[in-house]
């Protein structure tokens, strides 16, 4: 009985120090497959060849809209941005040429962008204009691709919105 026992008891440690060791493999890929994930993120940012596509939209006063259906992003491309953007909130002061929405094409001013690596999410500022506004945008994104933007115009109150950050796809003449 007491050899019966022993062994049972060895077993069961046994049996422990393997699945922690496993758990621990576990653990360090995950990490690994994350920096990975973190790295590929910045090279993406770095290349100025981005969009940020709008799912989720919040308004000043805590009112989340889900905007999937329509078009809503910003768009980086080397020094400039383009924008389309839904907007639900207040517009302090109305002009008689203004759009509906969130519009510019311009080019970049005072691009500036930092990482976090201990974090692993990178901040992305910039200013851009159109004929009748000047937005300042923040955008902070995650290691995988998941980001948020706050917009903050002269003439609207501030707006977040949440989506992701994908690569621009350039099609080739021939693919036309």
């Amino acid at each position: 009985m007491k050899k019966t026992c022993l062994l049972l008891m060895t077993l069961i440690i046994f049996t422990n120090f393997t699945y922690a060791q496993t758990k621990e493999e576990k653990k360090q890929l995950k990490e690994k497959l994350a920096q990975e994930e973190f790295e590929s993120t910045k090279k993406l940012i770095d290349s100025k060849m981005y969009v940020f596509d709008a799912t989720w939209l919040t308004t000043q006063n805590g009112r989340r809209i889900n905007i999937m259906g329509n078009i809503n992003q910003i768009e980086v491309k080397n020094d400039s941005t383009k924008a389309s953007l839904q907007y639900f909130g207040v517009v302090t002061v109305s002009r008689f040429s203004s759009e509906g929405g969130v519009k510019f094409d311009d080019k970049i001013e005072d691009y500036k962008v930092k990482y976090n690596d201990k974090k692993r999410k990178i901040i992305i500022s910039y200013t851009a204009k159109n004929k009748a506004e000047k937005y300042d945008v923040a955008i902070t994104v995650f290691k995988n691709g998941s980001a948020f933007v706050d917009l903050y115009s002269t003439y609207r109150n501030n707006i977040t919105y949440e989506g992701t950050i994908e690569p621009i796809i350039i099609k080739n003449k021939r693919n036309k």
